[in-house]
């Protein structure tokens, strides 16, 4: 039971892929609904009967009694379906933000187009505070400035979403972040006589995916963050990595480690994430 949850978190949860606005607007024309981007842990919140269980994909389980400080700012939805299962971001500082619906009762929902499961949402939702804000943009120039007024405000940046597309749908959410950035593993380490002196790697090489499933080897990075702690990276962990712009030979130019994702697995580092052409776990 303890690894159920989460491999259906893993299985189910919609992802939204990475790449240019003007390309992605091809398949999905203006309007849209626009979203801030948390940074904290993909879940699911779990409801039977009286009982609630927050999930994430690589493990957690959260339960009010065991996990109170998850739990703090969440209701106990005695007016809620009585059964339902909720999509959503945990931050560790703020709590936890739902922004779609998968489950109402025994009606699976994820058919349904974006603009009315929202509208199912914030029925559950009304009150609680734990709703994600959305804006709704006609405009390309509408989507650059509310991603823009995120990121001075020092947000992660922005998600825009196809208001008519089922959950789960290929292509349907983009994420525009604040940098180019990226979430790739690290595939090998430089073996340098500091390394072999001390243990510890400070440079390693890191890859992704592409559709076929072949690893595909972008560079090497030794630069990162002073709340990087370099011994926590070993082969096949994920790291977020913030780049200026990728070479002809497919390598990353000036790449910077931004942190570990421990909550991400290898799999999900797919190549797509710099050349849309390029699909593998999104689809």
């Amino acid at each position: 039971m303890s690894d159920a949850l989460p491999n259906y978190v893993l299985e189910n949860h919609a992802k939204a892929v990475k790449m240019d606005l003007g390309d992605w607007l091809i398949s999905n024309p203006l309007p849209a609904i626009c979203e801030r981007k948390y940074d904290g842990i993909r879940v699911f919140l779990f409801k039977s009967g009286s009982s609630l269980v927050i999930s994430g994909k690589l493990g957690s389980v959260f339960t009010p009694k065991g996990n109170p400080t998850a739990f703090a700012k969440v209701p106990e939805f005695t007016h809620s379906p009585n059964r339902m299962i909720l999509d959503g971001e945990y931050v560790s500082h703020d709590g936890l933000h739902l922004f779609d619906v998968l489950q109402v009762d025994d009606r699976d929902v994820r058919s349904l187009p974006l603009e009315e499961r929202r509208r199912i949402l914030d029925e559950i939702l009304k009150g609680t505070g734990l709703e994600v804000e959305i804006h709704r943009a006609k405009t390309v120039r509408d989507i650059e400035e509310l991603r823009n007024e995120y990121v001075s405000k020092g947000f992660e940046g922005l998600i825009v979403k196809n208001p008519l597309s089922k959950y789960g749908q290929a292509n349907s959410w983009l994420k525009l972040k604040r940098f180019d950035t990226i979430d790739c593993f690290v595939i090998d380490f430089e073996d340098t006589p500091e390394r072999r002196r001390t243990g510890i790697a400070r440079s390693w090489f890191v890859g992704l995916y592409d559709s076929p499933g072949q690893i595909v080897n972008i560079g090497k990075v030794g630069s990162f963050l002073e709340t990087v702690d370099p011994r926590s990276i070993r082969i096949g962990t994920v790291i977020e990595v913030r780049f200026q712009q990728v070479t002809e030979d497919r390598k990353l130019r000036a790449p910077f480690i931004l942190r570990i994702r421990h909550d991400k697995a290898a799999a999900e580092c797919s190549f797509s994430q710099i050349d849309p052409s390029n699909k593998k776990r999104e689809q």
